[in-house]
């Protein structure tokens, strides 16, 4: 009987569990926000990519009107393919030099 008991207990406690995201608790910000980060401070974007600048960099716009430069190596793709049109959550860290802020992106996201 006893065995029952602490086998169901087990089974019970094993059982207790739900969705965990990856992602904890991030907030999205505005590009303008993400301009004023320090170097490496990490950050969550939305918008929509709006120009290719080069085999890797990319002008990205938020829903305000706003553009940085966010760099895209082509393993952080996955199996995402965008357009113009694709609202996207961009998931990466501010990299910034003395005249400049580009976001080092770690994760794409298509928004549907």
């Amino acid at each position: 009987m006893k065995k029952i008991i602490i086998a169901s207990l087990a089974a019970s406690i094993a059982m207790v569990g739900g969705f965990v995201s990856k992602h904890k608790s991030e907030n999205v910000i505005s590009v303008k926000e993400a301009l004023k980060l320090n170097d490496d401070a990490k950050v969550v974007l939305e918008g929509k990519i709006k120009s290719q600048i080069k085999s890797d960099k990319y002008e990205f716009v938020d829903k305000n009107g706003d553009t940085i430069v966010v760099e895209i190596d082509n393993n952080k793709w996955g199996n995402v393919t965008v357009n113009e049109d694709t609202l996207l959550r961009i998931r990466g860290e501010a990299d910034k030099d003395l005249t400049k802020t580009k976001i080092d992106v770690d994760s794409v996201e298509v928004i549907r």
